[in-house]
Protein backbone atom coordinates (compact mmCIF):
# COMPACT_ATOMS: atom_id res chain seq x y z
CA UNK A 1 0.00 0.00 0.00
CA UNK A 2 1.32 3.42 -0.98
CA UNK A 3 2.06 6.09 1.56
CA UNK A 4 0.15 9.12 0.25
CA UNK A 5 -3.40 10.11 -0.62
CA UNK A 6 -3.58 11.88 -3.99
CA UNK A 7 -6.26 13.75 -5.93
CA UNK A 8 -6.67 14.95 -9.50
CA UNK A 9 -8.87 18.00 -10.03
CA UNK A 10 -10.06 18.45 -13.61
CA UNK A 11 -10.46 15.48 -15.93
CA UNK A 12 -9.93 16.87 -19.39
CA UNK A 13 -6.15 16.89 -19.71
CA UNK A 14 -6.23 15.59 -16.14
CA UNK A 15 -6.96 12.10 -17.42
CA UNK A 16 -3.26 11.83 -18.30
CA UNK A 17 -2.44 12.70 -14.69
CA UNK A 18 -4.80 9.98 -13.47
CA UNK A 19 -3.08 7.39 -15.68
CA UNK A 20 0.30 8.42 -14.28
CA UNK A 21 -0.91 8.03 -10.68
CA UNK A 22 -2.84 4.78 -11.10
CA UNK A 23 -0.72 1.94 -9.79
CA UNK A 24 2.05 4.24 -8.56
CA UNK A 25 3.67 2.40 -5.63
CA UNK A 26 3.63 5.51 -3.43
CA UNK A 27 -0.06 6.31 -3.94
CA UNK A 28 -2.34 4.54 -1.47
CA UNK A 29 -5.62 6.33 -2.23
CA UNK A 30 -6.60 8.21 -5.39
CA UNK A 31 -9.66 10.44 -5.73
CA UNK A 32 -10.98 12.58 -8.57
CA UNK A 33 -12.80 15.90 -8.88
CA UNK A 34 -14.71 17.21 -11.88
CA UNK A 35 -17.94 19.23 -12.10
CA UNK A 36 -18.98 17.03 -15.02
CA UNK A 37 -20.25 14.03 -13.06
CA UNK A 38 -20.63 11.88 -16.17
CA UNK A 39 -17.04 12.46 -17.21
CA UNK A 40 -15.79 11.74 -13.71
CA UNK A 41 -17.71 8.48 -13.59
CA UNK A 42 -16.34 7.45 -17.01
CA UNK A 43 -12.79 7.95 -15.79
CA UNK A 44 -13.65 6.14 -12.57
CA UNK A 45 -14.93 3.13 -14.49
CA UNK A 46 -11.73 3.02 -16.55
CA UNK A 47 -9.56 2.76 -13.44
CA UNK A 48 -10.48 0.39 -10.62
CA UNK A 49 -7.74 1.98 -8.53
CA UNK A 50 -9.74 5.21 -8.18
CA UNK A 51 -11.38 5.22 -4.75
CA UNK A 52 -13.87 8.11 -5.00
CA UNK A 53 -15.13 10.93 -7.20
CA UNK A 54 -16.38 14.39 -6.27
CA UNK A 55 -17.95 17.27 -8.16
CA UNK A 56 -16.63 20.09 -5.95
CA UNK A 57 -13.02 20.60 -4.90
CA UNK A 58 -13.91 22.10 -1.51
CA UNK A 59 -15.96 19.03 -0.58
CA UNK A 60 -13.13 16.72 -1.61
CA UNK A 61 -10.55 18.66 0.39
CA UNK A 62 -12.70 18.64 3.52
CA UNK A 63 -13.53 14.94 3.36
CA UNK A 64 -10.27 13.51 2.04
CA UNK A 65 -7.53 15.84 3.32
CA UNK A 66 -5.17 14.64 0.54
CA UNK A 67 -1.41 14.84 0.78
CA UNK A 68 -0.95 15.81 -2.87
CA UNK A 69 -3.25 17.31 -5.49
CA UNK A 70 -2.84 17.66 -9.25
CA UNK A 71 -4.69 20.84 -10.26
CA UNK A 72 -5.58 20.48 -13.95
CA UNK A 73 -8.29 23.10 -14.25
CA UNK A 74 -8.75 26.15 -16.52
CA UNK A 75 -5.96 28.69 -16.18
CA UNK A 76 -8.00 31.37 -14.42
CA UNK A 77 -8.97 28.86 -11.69
CA UNK A 78 -5.40 27.98 -10.74
CA UNK A 79 -5.20 30.62 -8.03
CA UNK A 80 -8.39 29.72 -6.10
CA UNK A 81 -7.94 25.98 -6.56
CA UNK A 82 -4.26 25.81 -5.64
CA UNK A 83 -4.74 28.17 -2.70
CA UNK A 84 -7.57 26.00 -1.37
CA UNK A 85 -5.32 22.95 -1.60
CA UNK A 86 -2.50 24.63 0.30
CA UNK A 87 -4.91 25.75 3.03
CA UNK A 88 -6.14 22.15 3.31
CA UNK A 89 -2.58 20.94 3.87
CA UNK A 90 -1.83 19.53 0.41
CA UNK A 91 1.17 19.84 -1.86
CA UNK A 92 0.24 20.89 -5.41
CA UNK A 93 1.28 19.88 -8.90
CA UNK A 94 -0.35 22.46 -11.11
CA UNK A 95 -0.67 22.35 -14.88
CA UNK A 96 0.90 25.18 -16.83
CA UNK A 97 0.84 28.15 -16.86
CA UNK A 98 1.36 29.08 -13.23
CA UNK A 99 -1.36 31.70 -13.87
CA UNK A 100 -2.43 34.00 -16.69
CA UNK A 101 -1.13 37.10 -14.91
CA UNK A 102 1.70 37.85 -12.53
CA UNK A 103 -0.55 39.02 -9.67
CA UNK A 104 -2.20 35.61 -9.45
CA UNK A 105 1.16 33.88 -9.89
CA UNK A 106 2.64 35.77 -6.94
CA UNK A 107 -0.44 34.98 -4.83
CA UNK A 108 -0.12 31.24 -5.52
CA UNK A 109 3.54 31.19 -4.51
CA UNK A 110 2.83 33.27 -1.40
CA UNK A 111 0.04 30.90 -0.35
CA UNK A 112 2.33 27.88 -0.76
CA UNK A 113 4.98 29.57 1.36
CA UNK A 114 2.55 30.47 4.15
CA UNK A 115 1.24 26.90 4.22
CA UNK A 116 4.72 25.39 4.04
CA UNK A 117 3.71 23.24 1.07
CA UNK A 118 5.41 22.32 -2.17
CA UNK A 119 4.22 23.71 -5.49
CA UNK A 120 5.43 22.29 -8.79
CA UNK A 121 4.29 23.36 -12.24
CA UNK A 122 3.84 20.63 -14.84
CA UNK A 123 5.77 22.12 -17.74
CA UNK A 124 5.50 18.62 -19.12
CA UNK A 125 7.59 19.07 -22.26
CA UNK A 126 10.73 19.19 -20.14
CA UNK A 127 10.05 15.57 -19.17
CA UNK A 128 9.59 14.11 -22.66
CA UNK A 129 12.43 11.70 -23.57
CA UNK A 130 13.34 13.57 -26.77
CA UNK A 131 13.45 16.92 -24.98
CA UNK A 132 15.57 15.45 -22.19
CA UNK A 133 18.03 14.11 -24.77
CA UNK A 134 18.28 17.45 -26.57
CA UNK A 135 18.79 19.24 -23.26
CA UNK A 136 21.60 16.81 -22.38
CA UNK A 137 23.25 17.42 -25.78
CA UNK A 138 23.14 21.18 -25.28
CA UNK A 139 24.35 21.06 -21.68
CA UNK A 140 27.26 18.78 -22.63
CA UNK A 141 28.37 21.19 -25.36
CA UNK A 142 28.10 18.49 -28.05
CA UNK A 143 27.06 21.08 -30.65
CA UNK A 144 29.19 23.87 -29.18
CA UNK A 145 28.01 27.11 -27.65
CA UNK A 146 24.39 28.13 -28.12
CA UNK A 147 23.88 31.07 -30.50
CA UNK A 148 20.22 31.09 -31.51
CA UNK A 149 17.15 28.95 -30.94
CA UNK A 150 13.66 29.04 -32.40
CA UNK A 151 10.56 27.24 -31.11
CA UNK A 152 7.18 27.77 -32.74
CA UNK A 153 3.58 26.86 -31.92
CA UNK A 154 1.75 26.93 -35.23
CA UNK A 155 -1.78 25.84 -34.35
CA UNK A 156 -5.31 25.62 -35.71
CA UNK A 157 -7.41 26.23 -32.61
CA UNK A 158 -10.90 26.02 -34.15
CA UNK A 159 -11.60 22.52 -32.90
CA UNK A 160 -10.28 23.10 -29.38
CA UNK A 161 -12.26 26.30 -28.92
CA UNK A 162 -15.42 24.55 -30.11
CA UNK A 163 -14.92 21.67 -27.65
CA UNK A 164 -13.83 23.84 -24.71
CA UNK A 165 -15.06 27.43 -25.12
CA UNK A 166 -13.36 28.60 -21.92
CA UNK A 167 -10.03 28.72 -23.80
CA UNK A 168 -11.32 31.65 -25.86
CA UNK A 169 -13.26 33.41 -23.10
CA UNK A 170 -12.50 36.86 -21.73
CA UNK A 171 -12.65 35.38 -18.23
CA UNK A 172 -9.78 33.01 -18.96
CA UNK A 173 -7.43 35.95 -19.50
CA UNK A 174 -5.30 34.09 -22.03
CA UNK A 175 -3.20 35.53 -24.79
CA UNK A 176 -1.85 33.14 -27.40
CA UNK A 177 1.58 33.46 -25.80
CA UNK A 178 0.76 32.99 -22.11
CA UNK A 179 -1.74 30.25 -22.95
CA UNK A 180 -0.57 27.70 -25.51
CA UNK A 181 2.69 29.52 -26.22
CA UNK A 182 3.91 29.22 -22.63
CA UNK A 183 5.09 25.73 -23.63
CA UNK A 184 7.50 27.25 -26.15
CA UNK A 185 8.60 30.14 -23.91
CA UNK A 186 9.36 27.76 -21.06
CA UNK A 187 11.18 25.34 -23.34
CA UNK A 188 13.31 28.16 -24.76
CA UNK A 189 14.29 29.15 -21.22
CA UNK A 190 14.92 25.51 -20.33
CA UNK A 191 17.20 24.89 -23.30
CA UNK A 192 19.04 28.19 -22.95
CA UNK A 193 19.68 27.60 -19.25
CA UNK A 194 20.10 31.30 -18.50
CA UNK A 195 17.81 34.23 -17.64
CA UNK A 196 15.89 36.36 -20.11
CA UNK A 197 17.19 39.93 -19.97
CA UNK A 198 14.89 41.68 -22.45
CA UNK A 199 12.03 40.97 -24.87
CA UNK A 200 10.84 42.53 -28.11
CA UNK A 201 7.63 41.30 -29.72
CA UNK A 202 5.04 42.01 -32.39
CA UNK A 203 1.49 40.68 -32.48
CA UNK A 204 -1.79 40.87 -34.37
CA UNK A 205 -5.40 39.69 -34.27
CA UNK A 206 -5.73 38.91 -37.96
CA UNK A 207 -7.74 35.93 -39.17
CA UNK A 208 -11.23 34.58 -38.60
CA UNK A 209 -11.06 32.90 -35.20
CA UNK A 210 -12.95 34.68 -32.40
CA UNK A 211 -10.52 35.36 -29.53
CA UNK A 212 -10.37 38.36 -27.17
CA UNK A 213 -6.60 38.97 -27.29
CA UNK A 214 -3.64 38.63 -29.64
CA UNK A 215 -3.84 35.43 -31.70
CA UNK A 216 -0.43 35.64 -33.38
CA UNK A 217 2.75 36.79 -31.62
CA UNK A 218 6.42 36.69 -32.58
CA UNK A 219 8.77 37.35 -29.69
CA UNK A 220 12.54 37.74 -29.49
CA UNK A 221 14.17 36.96 -26.15
CA UNK A 222 17.65 38.26 -25.35
CA UNK A 223 19.23 35.82 -22.90
CA UNK A 224 22.20 36.51 -20.67
CA UNK A 225 25.42 36.10 -22.63
CA UNK A 226 23.87 37.31 -25.89
CA UNK A 227 21.95 34.17 -26.89
CA UNK A 228 18.84 35.00 -28.90
CA UNK A 229 15.63 32.98 -28.55
CA UNK A 230 12.68 33.28 -30.90
CA UNK A 231 9.12 32.10 -30.23
CA UNK A 232 6.20 32.45 -32.61
CA UNK A 233 2.71 31.30 -31.72
CA UNK A 234 -0.42 31.53 -33.84
CA UNK A 235 -3.94 30.17 -33.49
CA UNK A 236 -4.80 30.82 -37.14
CA UNK A 237 -2.81 28.07 -38.89
CA UNK A 238 -4.39 25.97 -41.65
CA UNK A 239 -2.93 22.77 -43.13
CA UNK A 240 -4.09 19.61 -44.88
CA UNK A 241 -5.57 17.04 -42.53
CA UNK A 242 -3.58 14.27 -44.22
CA UNK A 243 -0.12 15.57 -43.40
CA UNK A 244 1.93 17.99 -41.33
CA UNK A 245 5.45 19.38 -41.57
CA UNK A 246 7.99 19.53 -38.74
CA UNK A 247 9.36 23.06 -38.96
CA UNK A 248 8.88 24.24 -35.40
CA UNK A 249 12.28 23.83 -33.74
CA UNK A 250 15.81 24.90 -34.60
CA UNK A 251 19.05 25.44 -32.69
CA UNK A 252 22.12 27.15 -34.13
CA UNK A 253 25.32 26.56 -32.14
CA UNK A 254 29.03 27.10 -32.71
CA UNK A 255 29.77 23.47 -33.62
CA UNK A 256 26.50 22.08 -34.91
CA UNK A 257 22.74 22.43 -35.33
CA UNK A 258 19.49 20.84 -34.23
CA UNK A 259 16.55 20.94 -36.62
CA UNK A 260 13.38 19.24 -35.42
CA UNK A 261 14.50 15.79 -34.16
CA UNK A 262 17.80 15.87 -36.08
CA UNK A 263 21.16 16.74 -34.52
CA UNK A 264 24.30 17.63 -36.49
CA UNK A 265 27.72 17.79 -34.88
CA UNK A 266 30.49 19.47 -36.81
CA UNK A 267 32.67 16.86 -38.50
CA UNK A 268 29.99 14.15 -38.56
CA UNK A 269 28.93 12.63 -41.87
CA UNK A 270 25.21 12.95 -41.21
CA UNK A 271 22.50 13.94 -38.75
CA UNK A 272 21.65 11.94 -35.65
CA UNK A 273 17.93 11.12 -35.80
CA UNK A 274 16.09 11.41 -32.47
CA UNK A 275 12.64 10.83 -33.93
CA UNK A 276 12.51 7.39 -32.28
CA UNK A 277 12.48 8.98 -28.83
CA UNK A 278 9.03 9.51 -27.33
CA UNK A 279 7.84 13.09 -27.64
CA UNK A 280 4.22 12.63 -26.55
CA UNK A 281 2.18 14.65 -24.09
CA UNK A 282 1.46 11.46 -22.13
CA UNK A 283 5.16 10.76 -21.58
CA UNK A 284 5.79 14.32 -20.45
CA UNK A 285 2.92 14.33 -17.98
CA UNK A 286 3.92 10.93 -16.60
CA UNK A 287 7.44 12.22 -16.01
CA UNK A 288 6.17 15.35 -14.28
CA UNK A 289 3.77 13.39 -12.05
CA UNK A 290 6.42 10.89 -11.01
CA UNK A 291 8.87 13.69 -10.20
CA UNK A 292 6.20 15.42 -8.11
CA UNK A 293 5.36 12.29 -6.14
CA UNK A 294 9.07 11.75 -5.52
CA UNK A 295 9.37 15.28 -4.14
CA UNK A 296 6.41 14.71 -1.80
CA UNK A 297 7.34 11.22 -0.59
CA UNK A 298 11.13 11.44 -0.55
CA UNK A 299 11.63 15.20 -0.26
CA UNK A 300 13.45 15.15 -3.62
CA UNK A 301 14.17 18.55 -5.21
CA UNK A 302 11.16 20.02 -7.00
CA UNK A 303 11.75 19.48 -10.71
CA UNK A 304 10.01 22.69 -11.87
CA UNK A 305 9.63 25.11 -9.00
CA UNK A 306 6.99 27.79 -8.82
CA UNK A 307 9.74 30.38 -9.08
CA UNK A 308 11.03 28.79 -12.28
CA UNK A 309 7.52 28.75 -13.76
CA UNK A 310 7.03 32.37 -12.68
CA UNK A 311 10.04 33.38 -14.78
CA UNK A 312 8.56 31.68 -17.85
CA UNK A 313 5.24 33.45 -17.31
CA UNK A 314 7.03 36.77 -16.74
CA UNK A 315 8.88 36.36 -20.04
CA UNK A 316 5.60 35.65 -21.88
CA UNK A 317 3.86 38.59 -20.22
CA UNK A 318 6.78 40.84 -21.11
CA UNK A 319 6.38 39.83 -24.75
CA UNK A 320 2.67 40.70 -24.67
CA UNK A 321 3.52 44.06 -23.10
CA UNK A 322 6.22 44.70 -25.70
CA UNK A 323 3.80 44.01 -28.55
CA UNK A 324 1.21 46.34 -26.98
CA UNK A 325 3.62 49.21 -26.32
CA UNK A 326 5.86 48.81 -29.34
CA UNK A 327 9.03 48.84 -27.23
CA UNK A 328 11.57 46.53 -25.65
CA UNK A 329 10.55 45.25 -22.19
CA UNK A 330 12.41 43.60 -19.32
CA UNK A 331 10.56 40.73 -17.64
CA UNK A 332 9.36 41.34 -14.10
CA UNK A 333 11.11 39.49 -11.29
CA UNK A 334 9.42 37.71 -8.41
CA UNK A 335 10.96 39.93 -5.73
Amino acid sequence: MGSIKAAVVGLGLGQHFVRALVGHPDVGRLVLVDPDADRAERVHREHDEVDAVYEVIEVMLEKERPDAVCVVTPDHLHRPHSTACFEAGAHVLQTKPLATNLEDARAILAAAKVAGKKVMVAHERRFRPRVKRIKAILDAGEVGDLIHLRIDAIQDKRGQFARSPWYASVEAGRSALNGSGIHEVDLARHYAGRPVESVCAFANRLGNLAFPRDKTTSALFQFAGGVVGQVTVTYEARWPRSNSLDDTFRVVASAGMIVGPHVYREGADDWEDLSGLDNSTASGIAGAVHAFVDSVVNDAPIAVTGEDAFDSLAAACAADTSAERGEMVRPETLD
